[in-house]
């Protein structure tokens, strides 16, 4: 089985990233560009978008109830 890894440095978001980076904020999507480069590079490896949707609620829950507690 091959190993995959994601690089842990930024690197600047491509021209057609940033095209898409600033289309996602006119949508009001409050979104870092780092998690937006992280979820771009998940679907490169062909992560289904439903497995990044469903770790993202998961995130966002624990996010939730880490700040109510």
């Amino acid at each position: 089985m091959e190993s995959v890894s994601m690089s842990n440095d930024f690197t600047p978001l491509k021209l057609d990233e940033s095209q898409l980076f600033e289309l996602v904020r006119l949508s009001n999507i409050i979104i870092d560009e780092r998690m937006f480069k992280i979820i771009l590079e998940l679907l490169k490896l062909n992560i289904k978008p439903e497995a990044i949707i469903q770790v993202l609620k998961v995130l966002a829950k624990q996010g939730l109830t880490s700040t109510s507690s």
